[in-house]
């Protein structure tokens, strides 16, 4: 069984049979820039602006943990979308389209500092598309063997997300409570970008597509927030990525505890979680109605020893993993500073559960 198969599998089996299951419980950490690029030795600012460099960076990892199931193509910029670049000591300002700065640390990923847009009905807000060529062109440069062998889950920003990122997150906040309406018509004008980049990754070869609606967490909005504002939008486009015939994984990060129904009812084959949600509590919330990937505390997993990763790991499959629909996970993205070390114990753990075997 390849890895790939397994963690399809995997996101497949909450309501099928024993014999439908994969042979093992899978393990694919959220994996993107940072723990890579400083696995690979360069710094963590190339890969975030290179889309070339995030690319080969990625694919030595896997070659490095060799038994590891997949990971995840996330935020990164393309030249395409850069319009000015400026040096202030070890950090670069990165201007791009949609009129927002990035402060990006020469060893870190880039962080938006600035926005331009202030209205809801900004017209960039319906042209405008920073976020879609770096992952789009980092995919083109995976080989067609590595895309049909592993899980490579390969990101799309939610149009909620896309919102928030674009105009900065006091504003939406405000809006949401002060001009609704407006917040909506931005979100809506971000629709058609979101349906648009799922084709595009299909069209590539993506195995799964992966989507970020990690600022819709109920660490910041309420429930009544996120069923208004992101699932209806959510649902959209999961049925839409279905469509082209994909599986794909919804990440909301922080606490996501008082949404889990809702966050089932967009459709997704898996849910992604945070480690402030308990993964037991999660399973029993859900059910057999999608996939559950997590989530070991990243901070743990920079500060662990290895015994004591395995020792979480072990918790979080017996506490979600019977029967199925389970795949262990990072609650987060890998710090660069997690000693590989710790991800080698997640896989053992990993390796140890089968369910051909009965042992989860």
């Amino acid at each position: 069984m390849t890895p790939r198969e397994r963690s399809i599998r995997a996101m497949r089996s909450p309501s099928q049979t024993r014999k439908e299951l994969p042979d093992r419980v899978p393990v694919v950490p959220l994996i993107d820039t940072s723990y890579a690029a400083r696995l690979y030795g360069i710094p963590i600012s190339k890969g975030f602006l290179s889309p070339e460099e995030h690319a080969k960076a990625l694919i030595a990892c896997l070659e490095q943990h060799c038994h590891i199931d997949g990971l995840s193509i996330n935020l990164c910029l393309s030249e395409s979308v850069i319009l000015d670049i400026t040096e202030e000591g070890d950090t670069l300002r990165v201007k791009t389209v949609g009129g927002v700065t990035w402060e990006v640390p020469y060893d870190d990923i880039g962080t938006p500092v600035e926005r331009e847009i202030v209205s809801f009905d900004d017209e960039r807000l319906h042209l405008d598309d920073p976020f879609r060529a770096g992952i789009v062109d980092t995919l083109r440069n995976f080989p067609r063997d590595i895309l049909s062998n592993y899980l490579i889950n390969v990101g799309l920003t939610g149009p909620y997300s896309q919102v928030v990122f674009l105009m900065g997150l006091e504003r939406v906040m405000t809006g949401l409570i002060d001009d609704p309406d407006g917040v909506i018509r931005a979100i809506e004008a971000r629709v058609p970008f979101t349906l648009n980049w799922a084709k595009e990754l299909a069209d590539l070869g993506a195995p799964c597509i992966w989507i970020g609606e990690g600022l819709a967490s109920s660490t910041l909005i309420s429930p009544q927030m996120y069923k208004e504002f992101v699932l209806p939008y959510e649902e959209k486009v999961v049925s839409y990525i279905h469509s082209l015939g994909l599986p794909c994984i919804i990440h909301i990060c922080g606490n996501a505890t008082p949404i889990l129904e809702l966050i089932a009812q967009s459709g997704a084959d898996c849910l992604e979680l945070d480690w402030q949600v308990d993964i037991g509590h999660a399973k029993k919330a859900i059910g057999n109605s999608m996939c559950l990937k997590g989530n070991l505390n990243t901070t743990f997993l920079v500060s662990g020893r290895p015994e004591e990763i395995y020792r979480e790991a072990n918790k979080c499959i017996l506490a979600a993993a019977e029967g199925g629909g389970f795949i262990l996970s990072s609650g987060c993205a890998v710090g660069r500073d997690t000693p590989r070390e710790n991800v080698d114990a997640m896989i053992k753990a990993t390796i140890e559960h089968s369910y051909e075997d009965k042992s989860v």
